[in-house]
């Protein structure tokens, strides 16, 4: 028995779907298809691409994203978008997100003369004693004492 025989042997003892789906691919392959991984990489350069554009949209406005409405836009859950994001840059997105908060949080307090309260607001804090709390955590300083030793 040759070996397309033998093969047309073991399709033929699968069940009606599995046959279907082996005799699909069979026929993408004779006729130059480009075969899954083509297209499973096509997609990956996708979904990279998007994931680009999101975070570049997140960078110029971190106070009005959280990682649900990240995931949201994606529409995949919290958790498979956070895997993703993590393993495209490296980085969870919550926790770039805070990266991009104080970025904008410290160039406010440089090149402006707003308060800290002001500032705190328009990162997208409710209470100004909680964005002191997340300035000093990621700067080692207050917002004040950044203020003074800025350049």
């Amino acid at each position: 028995m040759s070996e397309k025989e033998e093969l047309l042997s073991q399709v033929k003892k699968m069940d009606n779907k599995s046959a279907a789906l082996v005799l699909k691919f069979a026929k993408s392959l004779k006729k130059g298809e480009p075969d899954l991984s083509a297209q499973k990489t096509r997609r990956q350069n996708d979904v990279q691409r998007r994931l680009v554009l999101l975070r570049q949209e997140v960078q110029a406005n971190p106070e009005k994203w959280t990682v649900d409405s990240m995931a949201e836009a994606f529409r995949l859950t919290r958790s498979r978008f956070s895997v993703l994001y993590k393993q495209t840059f490296g980085e969870a997105p919550g926790n770039e997100k805070r990266a991009f908060l104080n970025q904008k949080a410290r160039s406010l307090l440089s090149k402006t003369e707003k308060t800290v309260q002001q500032i705190a607001a328009e990162c997208g804090y409710n209470e100004c004693e909680n964005f002191i709390r997340a300035f000093r955590k990621c700067n080692g300083m207050s917002p004040l004492q950044f203020r003074k030793n800025a350049p």
